[in-house]
């Protein structure tokens, strides 16, 4: 077919013209703009599409654009449950991932997703950061239609883009180390904690595996369930009696539990048993000994998810995320002695 014989692409004016409507107006509805009615914009999506408007592709330029980013962060009934990390340390790894983009960061609880995709006052959401946490299916149906790319943080999901500790290798390590310093004398525990299903499984596989890799039998390991910090000086009894000698735990806020049970009960750590955390968090530094645990790398999980979607808007990449980012055992005084 010759050049000029074909079809004139449907614009932005033409579907204007149709609904005798203003062209910024259309324009906005099909930038995904929500500063329009949603009974205006459904019509406007059902004339375009009837009448075959198809969106170019245009790329933002990177230094002259102003995005807005949805960082959703997860809320539970105790708020120390979430000490586990430093929410500045993530914001200012957000901006720099962003680079010369400018991005305003709207931080919102996971349960208000909806409200956030809604409000017209926002102007837009250009993109999603699930720090911690995931989205409902509800929603993420709603992001795709809008084309709104939602990266997690610390989850893994194959039908969405991540990056992530690697919380299994993290486990690992902590066991190959207290082995080091056990030797065949070791008598692992792990403390996994449910209300936080994925990670927490996720550990507790790594725990495993490091028991295979040393040598410990199943019989020869426990692993101790709790779903309130409540629990923890029972999980000290139960450790007690069960003659543990090193207890791995889910995270730092679970090691820093069971130290200070273990100190209201004259115990000490790591002359009667060690203890090892993991995410390396600010409520580590209250005690007087250092924890061993593992870094979670909070900085660089958002660097690169900032990077990615700032690609994925600006750049039109349509690359995929799904990176695990390894975490620096953090030796402290926990574990005892290396033997020599």
């Amino acid at each position: 077919m010759a050049e000029r014989d074909k079809p004139r692409a449907v614009t932005v004016y033409d579907v204007a013209h149709r609904l005798d409507l203003s062209p910024s107006t259309v324009s906005r509805v099909l930038n995904n703009s929500l500063l329009i009615s949603s009974e205006k914009s459904d019509l406007i999506l059902r004339t375009a599409a009837e009448m075959g408007y198809v969106k170019r592709t245009i790329r933002r330029h990177a230094a002259r654009s102003i995005l807005n980013i949805a960082l959703f962060l997860p809320i539970a009934p105790e708020a120390q449950i979430h000490l586990f990390y430093d929410f500045a340390e993530l914001i200012v790894s957000i901006k720099a991932g962003f680079g010369n983009t400018r991005a305003n960061i709207v931080t919102v609880p996971v349960g208000c997703a909806e409200e956030v995709i809604g409000q017209k006052k926002i102007g837009g959401i250009d993109g999603c950061i699930f720090a911690f946490s995931e989205p409902d299916p509800a929603f993420t149906a709603v992001c795709r239609a809008k084309d709104i790319p939602i990266v997690l943080l610390n989850r893994t999901d194959p039908e969405l883009d991540f990056v992530t500790a690697d919380n299994e290798g993290g486990v690992v390590r902590l066991v190959e180390h207290a082995n080091r310093v056990y030797g065949s004398a070791i008598r692992p525990a792990f403390v996994s904690f449910p209300v936080m299903s994925h990670v927490s499984a996720v550990r507790e596989r790594g725990f495993n595996v490091g028991c295979e890799r040393i040598g410990v039998a199943g019989a020869d390991r426990r692993v101790y369930p709790i779903y309130d910090l409540r629990e923890v000086p029972g999980l000290l009894e139960a450790a007690t009696v069960d003659e543990r000698n090193v207890i791995v735990c889910f995270n730092d806020i679970l090691a820093v539990s069971l130290y200070q049970a273990a100190l209201h009960r004259g115990v000490r750590i790591p002359e009667d048993f060690g203890v090892t955390g993991f995410d390396n968090s600010p409520v580590a530094g209250l005690l007087d000994k250092k924890i061993t645990t593992v870094d979670l790398a909070v900085a660089e999980l958002g660097r690169r998810a900032a990077t990615w979607l700032r690609e994925r808007i600006i750049e039109r990449s349509q690359v995929r995320l799904a990176d695990t980012v390894p975490g620096r055992l953090v030796v402290g005084e926990t574990v005892g002695s290396r033997r020599e």
